[in-house]
């Protein structure tokens, strides 16, 4: 037949930046976990590592819990 065509195939569509962002979290994490590392070490490791002017805010045991917002002086 003239006018069939093969299947188009979709073009790969590129991956958003927070996308690749988030999965590169998702395997750091899971790979921390293999190695025995818990996340309130690792929370502590890295914030460590973190700049901050003035006092820090407490480290919190669990990412949701603690007090995460500043107050201005």
């Amino acid at each position: 037949m003239p006018g069939k065509r093969g299947n188009p195939t979709a073009k790969a569509r590129k991956p958003a930046a927070m996308d690749k962002m988030i999965a590169d979290c998702v395997r750091k994490s899971r790979e921390r976990k293999r190695s025995g590392e818990t996340d309130a070490t690792w929370r502590k490791d890295y914030a460590a590592t973190l700049k901050v002017s003035g006092p820090s805010v407490p480290l919190s045991d669990s990412p949701f819990d603690g007090d995460t917002l500043r107050k201005k002086p």
